[in-house]
């Protein structure tokens, strides 16, 4: 099962790869990501798709990643 979580993050490379890499690190399976500037902001807005194969549940994620310094706002989309 897919699920969609988009996350409001500090533009740039760095956050990008430390979100990835959490993920990776807790075997939760990345199927895309996709990072947009906002314009005229220092921010951006970060999707990822998570295929959840083992359960590990959505809310595991979103709570490892509101542990990121970077990582303002992380919500489940549909």
């Amino acid at each position: 099962m897919e699920k969609k979580l988009l996350c409001r993050v500090d533009s740039g490379l760095e956050t990008l790869i430390r979100v990835v890499g959490l993920l990776k690190r807790k075997r939760f399976n990345v199927k895309g990501v996709n990072m947009e500037e906002i314009s005229n902001s220092s921010f951006s807005n970060l999707e990822i798709v998570l295929k959840d194969e083992l359960n590990f549940g959505i809310e595991q994620a979103i709570n490892q990643m509101e542990k990121l310094v970077n990582v303002y706002d992380v919500r489940e989309v549909n």
